[in-house]
């Protein structure tokens, strides 16, 4: 069977490219999405990209601390972070009056007349992550910052603070790239866990989309794993025993805020 869904080189060419987490459809049947806005502070090391996962962080936000990344694998909280978590920051660029003294929102810009309200900070998911408290996938960017709109940014770079829209609904199913085939025929993993791939050269800077893909090595009943697969979805064309196939996913209610995971705040 010819795989028409990635056909040729997978994240380079046919008809679907590495694109992270594409969410489809909610499993209650609602027909509502469960967007919420989010804050990436500063110190966020990583790019974000629409697609990727976003987990609840702290104020140094994916910035791992000497001894906590080894390998690989990932250690303490917060995609790597062991400093002390600062849950949440400032939920809207308006609010912010005076020019910024670094890049970090790019001269600020805003009117310093709203309310000092709060929102969470989340950083990118880190692959191999057992402790995080996942947030949701990042299906757009926004309120934009005078920064972001000037350099034309479609995407949140890092050291860069911003405010990224969030879909937060733990029953929310997914659609996303398998780049190998894997070991066990796929129909034995169903409701299995499964992990991400980070795959930063396939990333799109120009139109902001993740390189993120399923990490079929990964496959396990392990119940720290981030997402649970669900099928292979109802795309005409898609073969799961070839590269590049597509499955359908949702999140561990493990390891999501809405569901069993863990608290945050002290």
């Amino acid at each position: 069977m010819v795989n028409i869904v990635n056909y040729s080189a997978t994240g380079i060419g046919g008809f679907r490219h590495f694109s992270g987490l594409c969410p489809a459809v909610m499993g209650s049947g609602d027909v509502h999405a469960s967007v919420r806005i989010f804050h990436v502070p500063a110190a966020n090391a990583s790019a974000i990209f629409r697609g990727d996962i976003v987990s609840w962080s702290g104020t140094t936000a994916g910035n791992a601390s000497a001894g906590s990344v080894a390998a690989g694998v990932v250690t303490g909280i917060n995609g790597g972070n062991t400093n002390t978590p600062n849950p949440g920051a400032g939920d809207l660029p308006a609010n912010i009056s005076a020019p910024s003294a670094s890049v970090v929102i790019g001269n600020g810009g805003g009117s310093g007349l709203g309310n000092g309200s709060m929102a969470p900070n989340v950083s990118r998911w880190v692959p191999t992550d057992t402790a995080s408290l996942i947030a949701g996938v990042v299906v757009g960017f926004g309120p934009v910052t005078l920064y972001m709109a000037k350099n034309g940014f479609q995407y949140i770079p890092a050291s860069t603070e911003a405010w990224v829209f969030v879909e937060t609904d733990p029953d929310v199913e997914m659609y996303a790239t398998v780049p190998t085939v894997p070991g066990t025929a796929f129909n034995l993993s169903l409701g299995s866990g499964i992990d991400v791939k980070a795959n930063a050269g396939n990333q799109s800077t120009r139109f902001g989309v993740s390189g993120v893909s399923l990490d079929p090595a990964t496959i396990a009943t392990t119940g720290t794993l981030p997402l649970r697969i669900l099928s292979s979805g109802e795309q005409i064309g898609n073969d799961p025993t070839a590269a590049g196939f597509i499955a359908k996913v949702a999140f561990n209610r493990n390891r999501h805020y809405r569901g069993s995971g863990p608290m945050v705040a002290d």
